[in-house]
């Protein structure tokens, strides 16, 4: 068995969707040859968006996991750093992680390490390791770091920082593991060689899916829209974003589509379109809601159609997710002509349930996977107009005793959590052979997608302009 180093700060027990991609990695890794090692945040870390710890993640995989807490003290570098704000993401715990790093390197003698991120300095630990110990390093990046629109910045020069570091975590990585091809492009468009970009996206667990899980949602003859995942902050103007003095983006967004503005405004219209109508439907939100709903639910009057869950274990989304008749999933929108660089997690487990998805997606990989595999209706992220109309022939067809139908799940072989480890196991194998390349097909090629693509905007700082997506 090959050992392997896995730098991850979100792990389990911590819950929520950035903790489940490697938990489910570390599940699988062995059935492919490989012993991951875990080194993760402490306890004392939380995330906003999954304050709950989820210990039904890793299942009954047994994996060895040292953890590190944020250190109390910073030094004066960092405390200068963050009077300037110009640090990353976990600044302080990356510095102690990468000497427990070096310590468990030592003991454990990996052959590899893997750095999942974020938080984004996180990346230093696996350079560090590459350059004194001479392990192969893989980095992960989960989300497009400087390239995503959802993260932004006090200036120009700030941006610009955060982008320099991501420049060079991309040049000192053996190899470089995209989300998704239109991120993995744009990786190659800012330098990085083609054969050393790996597009392993997320996708779903057949474990979780097995058998039929039990109904969590009561059947009172109204249709079922569930939403999982986290709705952020209704706090920006509809439109996309502009640069201005201190707030500044590599890439322009619409942020109110990762929030439920849109749905709310829909279901407004759905009301005042037909009241009869509208009281066929029951919409479940499941994950943590910002506070901010509240104003607007109240506002637009649709508090008796919506029920809200709060964040619950992953085997209770499963059971969300196999109750409804239809499951919704948004993102941002984006300017005319510009393709997404990120799917939602969320898509992957919606479309293994096999249920009907309303997908508020803008052009990416998610809305060609959607369409391809025809699992649902997409409509334009920003439009409640389009998903109220969308949400209206839902109803109908409904009341016509029709349930529409979702995809298949055998059509989606590639995108199970254990094919996955395999491109990822592959991957590790060229690192530790020290192949310069490493030709893996990623699951959309897979399935037979692959469709003529918008070519995504030149890189900053490459020979042109921009391109992005999120943190929160």
């Amino acid at each position: 068995m090959t050992r392997v180093l896995v730098v991850a700060y979100f792990f389990p027990p911590k819950g929520g969707a950035g903790t489940q991609r490697f938990a489910k990695f570390c599940k699988y890794l062995p059935e492919f040859g490989f012993e991951p090692v875990v080194l993760g945040a402490g306890a004392d870390v939380k995330d906003k968006s999954a304050p709950y710890d989820d210990p039904t993640l890793l299942g009954d995989a047994r994996v060895h996991v040292e953890r590190v807490d944020r250190p109390e003290r910073s030094t004066l570098r960092q405390r200068l750093a963050r009077r300037l704000r110009l640090y990353i993401d976990e600044d302080e715990w990356a510095a102690a992680a990468a000497e427990r790093a070096v310590a468990m390197a030592h003991a454990q003698k990996p052959e590899a390490v893997i750095t999942t991120l974020s938080p984004y300095a996180g990346y230093r630990i696996g350079m560090r390791l590459k350059r004194e110990l001479g392990l192969p390093w893989i980095l992960d990046l989960r989300d497009p770091w400087a390239l995503d629109g959802w993260r932004n910045y006090r200036t120009w020069f700030h941006a610009r920082f955060d982008l320099a570091h991501m420049k060079r975590a991309l040049r000192h990585a053996d190899f470089v593991i995209a989300n998704v091809p239109e991120a993995a492009r744009a990786y190659v468009a800012m330098g990085v060689p083609e054969g050393r970009v790996v597009t392993i996206p997320n996708g779903y667990d057949e474990d979780d899916f097995a058998g039929t899980p039990a109904s969590i949602l009561p059947d009172d003859g109204r249709f079922r829209l569930v939403h999982m995942g986290t709705f952020h902050a209704v706090n920006d103007q509809p439109g996309v974003t502009h640069n201005r003095l201190f707030r500044w983006r590599h890439r322009q967004i619409e942020p109110l589509g990762r929030t439920g503005y849109y749905l709310l405004s829909a279901m407004s219209l759905l009301k005042q379109k037909s009241l009869a109508t509208y009281r066929r439907l029951a919409v479940h939100l499941f994950g943590n809601v910002d506070a901010t709903h509240r104003e607007v639910i109240d506002w637009l009057g649709v508090n008796d159609g919506l029920t809200m869950h709060g964040y619950v274990s992953h085997q209770d989304s499963i059971a969300g997710l196999a109750s409804a008749d239809a499951v919704f999933v948004p993102l941002h929108g984006l300017p005319v002509g510009q393709r997404a660089l990120v799917v939602p997690g969320k898509l992957y487990e919606a479309l293994a349930s096999e249920r009907f998805v309303l997908g508020a997606l803008p052009p990416g990989d998610g809305a060609d996977l959607v369409r391809h595999l025809g699992a649902g209706t997409i409509v334009p992220a920003t439009d409640a107009p389009s998903l109220c109309r969308a949400l209206e022939n839902l109803l109908e067809r409904h009341a016509r005793g029709e349930r529409p139908a979702g995809c298949p799940r055998a059509r989606l072989q590639a995108f199970t959590r254990r094919a996955l480890t395999s491109l990822l196991a592959q991957l590790l194998r060229s690192a530790i052979d020290r192949r310069p390349t490493a030709n893996i097909e990623d699951p959309w090629q897979a399935i037979g997608l692959r469709g003529s693509r918008t070519p995504v905007l030149s890189m900053p700082g490459a020979s042109g302009s921009s391109a992005s997506r999120s943190s929160s």
